[in-house]
């Protein structure tokens, strides 16, 4: 299972925090990377914030992956699950000629 995940600062973090925080983050990403579960990740340019596609097995492997994210107490965090584009077409272009086939049955 695939998921976006897209983080934006939203509050300023204490001074003390940033430098244990940068390096927890980087930290967090070696490792993630290396388990194979972070596939890929990025900052946004001229702001604080970035993102990443985590691969996990469950929902649950996300939250015990998310629970260690360096960030997340002054961050705006979004996960949004992906799936495939072209089974994605595939499953709405059923759907809509059922839905077509239904109305003419009733028409």
């Amino acid at each position: 299972m695939k998921f976006l995940i897209v983080t934006k600062s939203r509050e300023a973090m204490p001074p003390e925090m940033i430098l244990p925080s940068l390096q927890g983050m980087k930290k967090w990403v070696a490792e993630n990377r290396a388990n194979g579960k972070l596939i890929d990740a990025w900052a946004f340019a001229g702001t604080i914030g970035g993102g990443g596609i985590l691969d996990v097995d469950s929902a649950e492997e996300l939250d015990a992956i998310m629970t260690k994210f360096p960030f997340a107490a002054t961050s705006s965090v979004e996960i949004h699950p992906l799936t495939n584009l072209e089974d994605a077409l595939d499953r709405a272009e059923a759907n809509i000629t059922e839905i077509m086939a239904a109305m003419q049955a009733a028409g």
